[in-house]
């Protein structure tokens, strides 16, 4: 099933994209829930500048509407991340990492653990990824569906203002969208275990939207033997975009380059 229907305009700077670099080490770049292809688009860019190849995956409804968010299921989500992996593995690509942003690198640590016997697959990084969202409001989940259909971000995930602003994604999701969100973290609870491919986790000590136990839980979870955590001092939860971006840039292009 294609992630967007033609009929739906993408939003201006959501769309997915690809940066081709000589070589055969790509990478998947997965973005946010509610977010788009934009958030991780200036590290594909800096990926491809380093020589690795770069392909942004815009997930099915994002990038158009909220309204259409509500219709897809995760197992679509996960779809669309192995369809740009599959991409870079069909054109021969030797070495393909994973990296994916908030539910993007929970994405990215699922697809990992499915394709664990691909040799191929030679790394994943997981930047401000959830396991677990701690929220009191989540058990009241199942009454909310009956009662109370959409909900709106509250302060801004960016601490950069400027880049809060031009952020493109959506402001409001409808509460059907957020049980898919929680039915991916639960099945991917189950798999991170089966994770054994070099492992980078970056995480905000200030992330207002997904807590930062999630990054020690990611990495005592995972069987990988070669795993790095890194902690950021200056952002809140959109890495890829706030202060710390360049860091963020730096630290996974170097990751690449030694696992590659």
């Amino acid at each position: 099933m294609p992630a967007i229907s033609a009929s739906i305009p993408i939003l201006a700077g959501a769309e997915s994209f690809r940066f081709d670099a000589p070589g055969d080490t790509a990478c998947v770049l997965t973005h946010g829930f509610t977010g788009s292809a934009h958030e991780v688009r200036y590290l594909g860019q800096h990926l491809a500048d380093s020589g690795i190849t770069a392909r942004g995956v815009l997930l099915a409804g994002h990038g158009t509407k909220p309204e259409e968010m509500a219709r897809h299921r995760y197992q679509e989500w996960i779809a669309d991340v192995e369809r740009g992996l599959d991409e870079l593995l069909d054109e021969g690509k030797q070495r393909v990492f994973l990296c994916g942003l908030s539910m993007g690198g929970t994405l990215s640590l699922n697809v990992a653990a499915r394709r664990r016997h691909d040799p191929r697959i030679a790394g994943v990084i997981a930047l401000a990824a959830p396991l677990r969202l701690v929220d009191w409001r989540l058990s009241f989940l199942p009454v909310a569906r009956l009662a109370l259909r959409w909900h709106s971000w509250g302060k801004p995930d960016i601490r950069d203002q400027s880049q809060w602003e031009r952020h493109v994604a959506y402001r409001r999701f409808h509460v059907r969208a957020l049980s898919q969100l929680l039915l991916l973290l639960q099945e991917t609870r189950r798999l991170v275990k089966q994770v054994h491919q070099p492992l980078l986790v970056i995480h905000g000590r200030q992330d207002n939207t997904v807590a930062p136990f999630n990054a020690d839980l990611i990495v005592s979870q995972v069987a990988s033997k070669h795993r790095k955590l890194v902690w950021l001092e200056n952002c809140y939860h959109v890495v890829t975009l706030d202060y710390d971006s360049e860091q963020v840039h730096q630290e996974v292009t170097d990751f690449i380059r030694e696992h590659a």
